[in-house]
């Protein structure tokens, strides 16, 4: 299978996809829901691109396993998807 623009490859040790901020942590990171990787993945503050994430914010995640903060997937990498946001009631 090739990848697609919501998923450009994942493997049992990491991958690349678009994903969603669960819960943000204030100032610590983030938790991601990433389709295709092993389980929920933590988003060190350290590692996400411009500014600060928010709940329901849709994102690409570079990602990779052992995990962190005890969840099995790590991010490497998390910047905004600007071309996937939309506005409410528009």
């Amino acid at each position: 299978m090739t990848g697609t623009p919501r998923d450009s490859g994942s493997g049992a040790d990491g991958g690349t996809a678009a994903g969603t901020v669960v819960r943000v942590d204030d100032g610590a990171g983030a938790v991601l829901e990433v389709p295709g990787a092993p389980g929920d993945c933590w988003a060190d503050a350290a590692v996400v691109e411009g500014e600060p994430l928010r709940a329901g914010q849709v994102v690409t995640v570079e990602w990779a396993t052992p995990g962190a903060h005890g969840l099995p997937v790590r991010a490497v990498r998390v910047h905004r998807r600007t071309d996937l946001e939309g506005t409410p009631g528009a």
